[in-house]
């Protein structure tokens, strides 16, 4: 997830984002965790959309399969997962 991100931009710009308003860097623990809070609203923000922009059909297309039975995705993270998939969004969109 950091090397991803780390490669998105240049070395000062990585900084400028993780660090404080004082310009002290953020510790790896920090970078990690304001990297998975952005990546859970992202996720949420997909989810979303996919409910908006799938509609009625959500209910057949984001689905999976257990003990013989489908069910409804309802993890925003599954949800962005497979919207990413479907709109063909690049890995580096996606962080995976």
């Amino acid at each position: 997830m950091i090397v991803t991100r780390w490669r998105l931009g240049s070395e000062a710009d990585f900084w400028k984002e993780f660090s404080d308003g004082n310009g002290n860097q953020m510790t790896y623990t920090g970078v990690v965790k304001t990297l998975k809070a952005n990546r859970v609203e992202l996720d949420e923000n997909l989810a979303a959309t996919a409910k908006r922009e799938y509609g009625n059909q959500f209910k057949e297309i984001f689905v999976y399969k257990k003990n013989g039975a489908l069910h409804v995705k309802t993890k925003p993270s599954e949800i962005a997962k497979q919207y990413r998939a479907l709109q063909n969004l690049c890995e580096e969109e996606s962080d995976d």
